[in-house]
């Protein structure tokens, strides 16, 4: 068992090799062991993730691997002897996003993941060290283990709980694009939809109103429906839309705007038993 480093430098991404006594490397193996153990508890179900929701209890969530996680996987595959040694006197300095082991053979390969912190470096803090009943501060480089496994990549997939966390190894943002200037004008040219002050909707998008207009161009629902459907469908979630000349006026309110692209993207909706109105930016097929 080898314990690697993702590490985030200056020198790009790289996996480096965290060297170990025998007794440490075996207890490791038995951590990580464990915690996968417990990663997998009670979690049969593995859905694929789209940015859209939390997983339930029973639940894990998938991605493809990207090429940024191949990178782990062709460095477990590969020498671990090979590999460069983290820099012990520079610790700190690594850059280190992510602490893993590998398990199972090289057909069936699957990595144990932790997301790595600067909280975990003892060294940033007055850690004290017993020695001979008495205790001296710890001034050697330290850290610790995290308590649990951030993900495990298995089968071409990585298999996750927390974006969150998982977004602290690996960039996620292809998931969670922008609308551009570009795109809004695009949006903007749209034969359904009329933007009245193209410029100040553009200064006001938030990043909200953005990512909700990205999505919006690329499900093709405004090519699905007319804009006399939208203004009815609308209507009948609580959103009154005007018509001018046969298309659908964008709100000019950023707070209308953003239910607007909200209901264009199904996240606004009203509950068919209370008639309550709900806006939701976690939502999944059922």
């Amino acid at each position: 068992m080898t314990l690697l480093a993702y590490c985030k430098n200056a020198q790009g991404n790289v996996v480096k090799r965290i060297p170990m006594t025998n007794p440490v490397q075996q207890d490791i193996e038995a951590l990580f062991t464990n915690q996968e153990a417990s990663f997998r508890a009670n979690r049969p179900n593995e859905v694929a993730f789209d940015g859209d929701w939390n997983p339930d209890d029973d639940e894990l969530l998938t991605l493809d691997v990207m090429p940024e996680a191949d990178v782990l996987i062709q460095a477990a595959a590969g020498n671990a002897l090979a590999l460069p040694v983290i820099d012990t006197a520079n610790f700190e300095a690594e850059g280190i996003k992510a602490i893993f082991t590998s398990a199972g053979n090289a057909g069936a390969m699957r990595l144990r993941i932790q997301r790595f912190t600067g909280q975990q470096l003892l060294n940033r803090r007055r850690a004290l060290l017993l020695q001979n009943n008495n205790f001296r501060e710890l001034a050697e480089t330290a850290f610790t283990l995290g308590t649990s496994l951030t993900c495990v990549i298995e089968n071409g997939l990585i298999k996750f709980d927390s974006y969150h966390n998982l977004r602290a190894i690996f960039d996620l943002t292809v998931f969670f694009e922008e609308a551009t200037d570009d795109d809004i004008d695009d949006l903007s040219a749209h034969a359904s939809l009329n933007i009245a002050d193209l410029d100040t909707f553009k200064g006001d998008a938030t990043q909200t109103i953005r990512k909700l207009v990205h999505k919006v161009l690329n499900s093709g629902v405004l090519d699905q429906h007319t804009p006399h459907e939208i203004q009815q469908k609308a209507a009948g979630a609580g959103l009154a839309l005007a018509l001018n000349n046969g298309v659908v006026e964008v709100p000019q309110d950023k707070a209308l705007a953003r239910q607007f692209f909200r209901f264009l993207d199904d996240g606004l909706y009203e509950a068919p038993l209370s008639g309550q109105r709900y806006m939701t930016n976690s939502k999944r097929a059922i």
